[in-house]
């Protein structure tokens, strides 16, 4: 009887710490990052991962969708050519996210499609599919406008923001191709 009671309760003690610890993780985030979203996408590789696992490391994210023939390729282009131009150190501490305004026809392979197609390196750049409510609840964090119409096309605020280590909107730009110099010295600067 002695010896069950001191089980259950290191097995107690060890539930209990594992929950403060992953209290104490999101405790540290500070009030306005957007990692106290707490939800959950599937990336193209269709992996679940919970949008906090972005923390440690700045984000420049942006919403598209990939059929989009106006300003999401413009929008990618964009965010490939600072990709090309951040010195090493800055690259190393930087990854790129892309998350879909049409969830229902952007699925895991679509996505890895779309990003073989444009040639969107793995190791630093990260598709996400999720929910219509997170897409909505994610795009209100961000202030990110869209609106989708009956043809599955989507109008929508044609930027990127930059995210720090732990959420914080550093800055928000322009998906713009003669912006590139421009947004990687604001990017280098911070």
């Amino acid at each position: 009887m002695k010896k069950w009671f001191q089980l259950s309760l290191a097995t107690l003690l060890t539930a209990f710490i594992s929950a403060a610890s992953a209290s104490d993780k999101v405790e540290m985030l500070p009030e306005d990052s957007i990692y106290h979203l707490n939800n959950e996408w599937v990336t193209q590789d269709e992996q679940t991962i919970n949008i906090k696992s972005f923390a440690g490391k700045r984000q420049l994210i942006s919403l598209i969708y990939t059929h989009c023939m106006h300003t999401c390729p413009t929008i990618v282009a964009t965010m490939q050519n600072i990709e090309k131009q951040l010195p090493e150190d800055v690259l190393a501490n930087t990854e790129f996210v892309l998350v879909s305004l049409t969830p229902n026809s952007d699925t895991p392979k679509v996505l890895k499609e779309f990003a073989e197609k444009r040639k969107l390196d793995p190791k630093r750049w990260t598709l996400l599919t999720g929910d219509k409510q997170d897409v909505r609840s994610l795009a209100m964090a961000l202030n990110v406008r869209y609106k989708k119409s009956e043809d599955n096309e989507v109008a929508h605020s044609n930027v990127f923001t930059l995210l720090d280590e732990k959420g914080r909107i550093l800055f928000q730009e322009v998906g713009d191709i003669n912006k590139v110099d421009e947004t990687v010295e604001k990017i280098v600067s911070r």
